[in-house]
């Protein structure tokens, strides 16, 4: 077994914890989101790290990575703070200086798997003020997500400027997809927070609302699904591309 496998330890331990003590779920929860990022960066995303590590145009690599993750973060910073909101009704008050702040909220005061799944979405969030009214707030969950769909972007990008020089125009037709999840993550979340607001769907229980949250909440889980499909299909291509050119070189 690869040491890395057992990740799964912690990972299983952390949501045992976290369902049975919801009040003291910040350490468990923080626990559950590092061994699942490593996990991941060793078995599902090993090949897209290993694309960016060997792409030699450093400016270009980080440059797409940043420019993505912070648009994501920014994103989803609005959305989630809409979300909230429209769950508790909370009165936001902030203090006339910047801050940043570690919150985590409890849920329910009871063991249950809906208070578990909203501690995961939602716990801990980092808090930002920037004055007079500036807020940034991020869930390790959207930190998380964000982070894995930077890198499944930023892998095709990359492969992309690759296999252009092989495949001039017709590599544009992945690129579309490319652009096409990436955006589509980064602004479903907000038209659907903005959507509730203009609508006054408050109420958890209508299906309404339990559709604009499924949406915010599956959303992210899609499209690494959709850019991890398409980044396989792409190192497919470049690695055949590769091979291709080498036999051809050798039967010369």
């Amino acid at each position: 077994m690869k040491l890395y496998f057992l990740s799964i330890i912690p990972i299983v331990m952390s949501l045992v914890l976290t369902y049975m003590f919801p009040f003291n779920e910040l350490i468990p929860i923080v626990t559950f989101w590092i061994f699942l990022t490593y996990l991941l960066f060793n078995t599902i995303l090993r090949g897209e790290l290993q694309v960016m590590r060997l792409y030699k145009r450093k400016g270009t690599k980080w440059g797409l990575f940043f420019s993505y993750l912070i648009t994501h973060y920014i994103v989803y910073s609005i959305a989630i703070v809409e979300l909230l909101t429209y769950i508790y009704k909370p009165t936001l008050s902030y203090p006339q200086t910047a801050f940043v702040s570690l919150f985590s909220t409890p849920f329910g005061s009871s063991p249950s798997l809906t208070n578990l799944g909203l501690s995961l979405i939602f716990n801990p969030t980092i808090t930002a003020f920037i004055p007079p009214n500036i807020v940034i707030d991020l869930s390790l969950y959207s930190i998380s997500m964000g982070l894995y769909i930077a890198i499944l972007v930023t892998s095709s990008l990359v492969t992309l400027i690759s296999l252009n020089k092989k495949l001039g125009y017709l590599a544009f037709i992945p690129l579309i997809g490319i652009i096409a999840g990436a955006s589509c993550c980064v602004s479903i979340p907000v038209l659907l927070a903005e959507s509730i607001e203009v609508s006054n769907l408050v109420f958890l229980t209508t299906s309404v609302w339990q559709a604009v949250f499924i949406a915010y909440v599956s959303l992210p889980i899609i499209t690494v699904i959709f850019l991890k499909h398409l980044s396989s299909s792409l190192h497919k291509l470049n690695g055949g591309l590769k091979q291709f050119n080498i036999s051809g070189r050798t039967t010369k």
